[in-house]
């Protein structure tokens, strides 16, 4: 017996993608955090400095998934999540910009958001992006305030931070980073 093939919905933002709709709440999650982006955001470095940051269709892509596609009790259905792409693609960036969206912008009281690599150059990477972005928005620095002392950032309103963290630290400290085997 043949079985019926399901047909995807289509996205309300490609006619050819096969990716399902947002619910209603998880739609205004979505433009709310694109709207962060897009309005808020400039670019610190390179040839855009000082400009808008605009979303590219993979950067779209994530921000859809990550901030707009909810649970039924509408939390983000996706905890965790992987990009891969090759270098100069701006995954930095995008890093850097999601930390600051979820520190501050989220609605989030008391809102803890830790950026984690195998090393304090790694970790730095997206902090220091993330602080020349505070910098360059006079938006973002009335409401942030760069540590760089401690590699943190800031927003007092919410009693929120952004905190970078390696495994060096772990190291140092004693701790391990990574789950041990019991015998």
């Amino acid at each position: 017996m043949a079985r019926k093939k399901s047909q995807p919905t289509k996205s309300r933002s490609s006619s050819s993608s096969t990716v399902p709709d947002l619910c209603k709440e998880g739609q205004a999650k979505y433009e709310r955090v694109v709207h962060f982006f897009e309005k808020i955001l400039r670019h610190s470095k390179g040839q855009n400095a000082g400009k808008p940051f605009t979303l590219l269709p993979w950067q779209h892509h994530v921000m859809r998934e990550l901030f707009g596609r909810l649970n039924p009790d509408e939390l983000r259905q996706h905890r965790v999540g992987y990009i891969e792409l090759p270098k100069k693609q701006g995954k930095s960036t995008t890093l850097a910009g999601i930390a600051l969206y979820m520190t501050a912008f989220d609605s989030e009281p008391g809102a803890e958001v830790y950026g984690a690599a195998c090393d304090r150059e790694q970790a730095g990477i997206i902090y220091r992006e993330a602080a020349s972005m505070v910098r360059a928005s006079p938006a973002l620095s009335r409401h942030l305030e760069v540590i760089d002392s401690r590699k943190t950032i800031v927003h007092k309103k919410s009693n929120s931070f952004y905190r970078v963290l390696s495994a060096d630290a772990f190291r140092a400290e004693g701790l391990a980073c990574a789950p041990q085997a019991s015998a």
